[in-house]
């Protein structure tokens, strides 16, 4: 995958100085990662690769969790279980969230990662210091109204030029290159929505064509 990385309130000079091997780790699993896809089962484009979340978050957290000091599926402690149940990960001071639900979760994240900064809540060991939220990119077809990268930035530079957050985050969005053939992971599941459960798994290769306007979500075809 190829990465496109926002930052806000001093994250670029944490990752910098402080949290140097956490990002390169992340990056690291993040950059090596194929493109997952599944059949979409919406009404008009049933059957046609749109990106597999449930897919992408199992290979994510296959990848960190093999890496020193990452730990996942953090409980939320209980005096703040309103806000959820768990965190998708944490390295040390490092909370690390992946976000490919719809788009008002992303707000909901913000929240709760400045509650435990302010808090200075002890997720994984020590107070959270920084915040890193993973997002997909416009670019690919996906179920309707799930969060998108570029809609990420907008939502959280409103939020972070009026003041609303103080924790630093980097914001994290993943991208394809264009016009070629890419490697793969296509997955059927047992049920058209919502299942986890695995039929298949291939590992295969996918065009990925410009769509025909800028608005455009990019067009995939699987090739083998």
């Amino acid at each position: 995958m190829l990465l496109q990385t926002t930052d806000f309130n001093r994250a670029q000079a944490l990752v910098s100085s402080t949290f140097q091997r956490e990002w390169k780790s992340l990056e690291r699993v993040l950059k090596n990662m194929p493109l997952h896809l599944k059949a979409s089962d919406q009404g008009g484009i049933q059957g046609t690769p749109i990106f597999d979340p449930v897919g992408t978050n199992e290979y994510i957290k296959a990848g960190l969790l093999k890496l020193p000091g990452w730990r996942g599926d953090i409980p939320i402690p209980a005096e703040y279980d309103f806000l959820g149940t768990h965190l998708d990960f944490c390295h040390g001071a490092v909370l690390v969230e992946v976000q490919f639900s719809n788009y008002p979760f992303l707000l909901n994240i913000t929240v709760r990662s400045e509650l435990f900064y302010k808090a200075k809540t002890p997720l994984a060991g020590k107070p959270i210091e920084l915040a890193m939220i993973v997002t997909k990119a416009k670019m690919f077809p996906a179920s309707n109204s799930t969060l998108y990268y570029e809609q990420a930035v907008k939502q959280l530079t409103a939020l972070a030029s009026n003041h609303v957050f103080e924790v630093p985050i980097r914001l994290v969005g993943l991208f394809s290159p264009e016009n070629g053939a890419i490697p793969i992971r296509y997955t059927r599941y047992s049920a058209s929505r919502y299942s986890r459960t695995v039929v298949t798994r291939v590992e295969m290769r996918c065009e990925v064509a410009r769509g025909k306007s800028e608005k455009s979500r990019c067009i995939l075809r699987v090739i083998d």
